[in-house]
């Protein structure tokens, strides 16, 4: 017997969206800003990072909270 197919809410959608947001930003800010050298890179980096790991924990969230209910 299969399993009924888990509908996706917006929560579970924006979790998502966020999570790629993430990556996104650290492929940009930190990959592109380090190529073109305009800002100094340990400014870059530390943003980047910063700006990545919350979206990603934010998007985590909130798709774990859709799995629990």
């Amino acid at each position: 017997m299969k399993k009924p197919k888990k509908q996706t809410d917006f929560r579970d959608n924006v979790g998502k969206i966020l999570i790629d947001l993430g990556k996104l930003v650290f492929g940009g800010i930190i990959i592109g800003g380090i190529l073109r050298g305009t800002i100094p890179p340990v400014i870059l980096i530390a943003s980047g990072i910063v700006v990545a790991i919350t979206l990603f924990l934010l998007g985590l969230r909130w798709i774990v909270k859709e799995s629990k209910e």
